[in-house]
């Protein structure tokens, strides 16, 4: 199962971020945990790919 949208993030170091955002939903076998995995993007030359990139430094 999967979703896919645009979210906005509050970040203490580089403040609001409007972020693409896929999530994928991997059930899980009898008896153990299921696992939820989101991804989050910036369109390249983006002031939140910029944003993202400083938080990588």
């Amino acid at each position: 199962m999967c979703a896919a949208g645009r979210k906005r993030v509050r970040h203490p170091a580089v403040g609001v971020l409007e972020l693409d955002f896929e999530t994928l939903h991997v059930p899980a076998a009898p008896g153990e945990s299921g696992l939820v995995l989101h991804v989050f993007s910036a369109a390249e030359g983006s002031p939140e790919a910029a944003a993202l990139s400083k938080l990588l430094a």
